[in-house]
């Protein structure tokens, strides 16, 4: 590898350990000399763009980003390009070069040592013919009590639109308000109008917010949940059927 002076890996990983993750940063820092981090795209740590800030203030100039995981996603390898462009169109981050490196899927000797090191692992297979048979707990029947649904995305598009505190910032504000019982928070993956980011969507009520930070959440939660009002100077968007029966019952 020639022609940069740090490394930004990037992964995407929505459902991951801590200890995996810390695998996969010294599996990264062990593949080159140069100094390097890595990131995930999605819910939580530091954005691509608050990376990119990171490094350009540490002095380099030159930056591979380099997609990291089996696999990485297609889509976001399309798309990351765009969003470095953005990035280096702001300011002054022009003097930075900024490249992009391959999905490491498509390399073939890559795949093959990979589905090799699998096969080879000293830790023996696990034989499952002494675990008893079962497909989930008891209490996956039935979904909680609530009241609220939140619907809160954690996609890597939302990530990059300021969308890596949303989940925590909710969690904290409804117990802050005491309403946490009452309210089944969920992280998603993309919900599709991704320039809006962060979103989060709340039903029965069908209704769509942007909540960029703290005190925007502070206020959909007292506002909109605790007093049952609404929040439309950051409400963009209410579901059709939830369009109807406003209509209706006007």
């Amino acid at each position: 590898m020639t022609g940069c002076d740090a490394v930004l890996f990037v992964t995407s990983a929505y459902s991951i350990s801590a200890k995996a993750l810390a695998r996969l940063e010294a599996a990264a820092a062990g593949a080159t000399p140069l100094p390097s981090r890595l990131i995930r795209l999605e819910r939580s740590g530091p954005s691509l763009i608050d990376a990119l800030d990171a490094l350009r203030a540490e002095g380099h100039r030159d930056i591979r980003v380099q997609p990291f995981g089996l696999p990485f996603p297609e889509g976001l390898h399309v798309w990351l390009p765009g969003v470095m462009a953005d990035w280096r169109a702001r300011g002054e981050n022009a003097d930075t070069r900024l490249s992009l490196g391959p999905d490491p899927a498509t390399h073939a000797e890559g795949l093959a040592a990979f589905a090799d090191a699998a096969l080879t692992n000293e830790a023996p297979a696990k034989d499952v013919a002494e675990v008893p048979p079962k497909l989930g707990k008891p209490g996956w029947n039935d979904p909680p009590d609530f009241d609220f649904h939140l619907l809160v995305c954690t996609g890597p598009r939302c990530h990059v639109h300021g969308a890596v505190d949303l989940l925590e910032l909710v969690k904290e504000e409804c117990a802050a308000a005491g309403i946490s019982g009452r309210c089944l928070t969920t992280r998603t993956g993309c919900i599709f109008p991704c320039n809006r980011g962060p979103i989060l969507a709340l039903y029965p009520h069908g209704t769509w917010y942007r909540l960029p930070d703290r005190a925007a959440v502070r206020a959909f939660v007292g506002e909109v949940l605790v007093a049952g009002g609404d929040l439309p100077e950051r409400r963009f968007h209410t579901a059709r059927l939830a369009r109807a029966r406003q209509d209706h019952d006007d």
